[in-house]
């Protein structure tokens, strides 16, 4: 008579056992450095990498570095571990706004003040508000400890380190200063795709949207109050198409000039003293990302004249 009920007990403690096994299993890997990992030896990142920063920003960034580099795709290829001595860490990622931005950068804030926070300058970031995914959220704490996104980042950490598909995620995409490697996937014919886009009136929406910039505001405030140096770059486009656009680009600097403030470390990449940068293809791998080489040039200029 009670078979089924002894049944049922049995099977809720058995999961109550596995889940317990796999918590402490979890737990023990620590993959985020959110519970025990000090991350002294660097964590990386395998999986989304929205909730990669997300999480490593509770403890392994702010207590392992010293500057914040943020921003959209455009700098989120940066490779900061180049110059490792100054501690960057790139908090930058791929398709992100101000609002995304911004809740990574808070998170980080909530443990340490860094010194100084780069911000990369483009009218993508303040284009639009608002969650673009649910891959920024609390729930992704716990969720550490077993879950569905989880499992998979254990899984593309296996794929990475044997390279079983490099063509999609390659051994190297990632490293443990939050660099973005994803050059090869993006790099194309980098004069025709300037061409392409030359043919688009809208190829650069310079438009700044009014929530994303009191956000944006808010960030700003954010860091000042902590005593936090703000160094903002506007990011080098190719000659041709900053030349088209040169009007709405000019309007969109000096609002974002305006809302930084004067105590703000500006460096224009666009003026006339970087046209051998922006005239030069070998700069680019499509239409703004930039290549290794010019990366390295925007990073070693930026140190240079911030004194960073």
């Amino acid at each position: 008579m009670d078979s089924p009920a002894k049944f049922l007990r049995l099977y809720a403690l058995g999961s109550i056992i596995v889940a317990l096994i796999l918590v402490s299993i979890n737990f023990a890997i620590d993959l985020y450095g959110l519970f025990w990992r000090d991350g002294k030896s660097g964590i990386s990142i395998y999986s989304d990498e929205r909730t990669s920063k997300y999480l490593l920003a509770h403890r392994y960034v702010p207590n392992n570095f010293n500057v914040y580099l943020l921003g959209p795709s455009l700098s989120a290829n940066i490779n900061t571990k180049e110059f490792s001595d100054y501690r960057i860490y790139n908090l930058s990622m791929m398709g992100a706004n101000i609002t995304e931005q911004y809740a990574v950068l808070a998170k980080a804030l909530e443990v340490n003040n860094p010194s100084k926070v780069i911000i990369c300058l483009h009218p993508y970031l303040t284009a639009d508000h608002g969650m673009k995914t649910a891959m920024i959220n609390e729930k992704e704490y716990w969720a550490a400890l077993g879950s569905v996104s989880l499992f998979k980042a254990y899984g593309l950490s296996i794929v990475r380190k044997f390279n079983l598909m490099p063509g999609k995620y390659p051994t190297n995409q990632f490293n443990d200063f939050g660099y973005n490697n994803y050059n090869d996937l993006l790099r194309t014919d980098v004069k025709a795709k300037i061409e392409s886009e030359l043919q688009k009136p809208d190829a650069i929406n310079a438009i700044i949207d009014l929530q994303a910039l009191q956000e944006f505001d808010l960030m700003v405030a954010d860091l000042k109050r902590r005593g936090v140096k703000i160094i903002g770059y506007f990011h080098p486009l190719p000659y041709e198409i900053f030349n088209k656009f040169e009007p709405d680009m000019l309007k969109y600097q000096l609002t974002i000039r305006q809302h930084l403030g004067d105590s703000t470390l500006l460096l224009d990449f666009n003026n006339s003293e970087y046209q051998f940068f922006t005239k030069d293809y070998s700069n680019y791998i499509d239409h703004g990302h930039l290549s290794e080489k010019g990366q390295r040039f925007l990073l070693q200029e930026i140190i240079a004249k911030s004194g960073l």
